[in-house]
């Protein structure tokens, strides 16, 4: 970001293959502004996170607590960070939400906007990873801050992502990616990983790796039904993935899954 980004960036000691280099945590204010927005407050059991992000926020107040989707490296804190910030959180799922007794905590919607000192951030429900998955667009100005998407697990800052099948499907996800293909000038701030100049750019990469995944299950159901038989998700997730470490026999089968269900679909099963 500019130097007078209006967004911080304080990762979790949470490392793993599954979360990179650990959960990244954002603080977003405006410059001078009294109040600021967190995103992902990260897994439970992280004080020393906690006593991180309450020095990046300082004195200024926070306004709400947002998360991406559900999953626990994500919203295992949020509790605690709710308590700590006397701050209400939010997320797509109406389970993801805390409110205090003077703050209700509504679920974010659609095309929500939340203002925030000068800075507008945008709600854009990007199912896929998971079906409650959202981003948060930092609209940016031509004179101080550039755009901005807070991608969640949508998008990575390497790699790529899985799908939370079933509840994650194929058919939502690429239709999240095209979305986010749209946002050519913003950068990405994922929720795992180090920032990428473009969300676009990453977007489209994410695009082709999937369809290009997508040809070789046809083709491997193709040869399948050639022999006289059948596969299963399990099976295939071998087949596609072999014994590559870092990706279990669970993990390979439910993105398998997905391809199968968005096959079928498509029509093609």
């Amino acid at each position: 970001m500019s130097q007078a980004s209006p967004v911080q960036r304080i990762t979790c000691e949470n490392p793993s293959p599954m979360t990179l280099q650990g959960t990244n945590t954002y603080v977003l204010g405006a410059d001078l502004a009294q109040q600021v927005v967190i995103i992902d407050p990260g897994p439970a059991g992280h004080p020393e996170h906690l006593a991180q992000v309450r020095a990046v926020v300082g004195p200024r107040r926070v306004a709400q607590i947002l998360v991406t989707h559900r999953h626990a490296d994500h919203t295992g804190a949020a509790a605690s960070f709710s308590e700590a910030f006397a701050a209400p959180v939010r997320g797509h799922s109406r389970e993801q939400c805390i409110g205090l007794p003077d703050q209700p905590a509504a679920a974010l919607t659609d095309g929500e906007i939340i203002e925030l000192g000068g800075l507008r951030l945008s709600v854009l429900h990007t199912p896929g990873h998971t079906s409650d998955s959202v981003c948060f667009w930092l609209h940016g100005d031509a004179d101080r801050h550039e755009q901005a998407m807070f991608t969640g697990d949508t998008i990575l800052g390497e790699g790529t992502t899985m799908l939370d099948h079933p509840d994650g499907t194929l058919t939502d996800y690429l239709q999240s990616l095209r979305r986010l293909s749209e946002h050519a000038r913003a950068r990405l701030l994922p929720a795992h990983g180090p920032a990428q100049p473009s969300v676009a750019e990453a977007a489209r990469r994410y695009l082709a790796h999937r369809i290009e995944r997508l040809e070789q299950v046809r083709e491997l159901l193709r040869t399948a039904e050639n022999d006289g038989t059948s596969l299963d998700a399990a099976t295939l997730g071998k087949l596609i993935y072999g014994e590559r470490a870092g990706l279990p026999a669970g993990i390979t089968t439910k993105i398998a899954a997905a391809q199968l269900q968005h096959l079928q679909h498509l029509g093609e099963r």
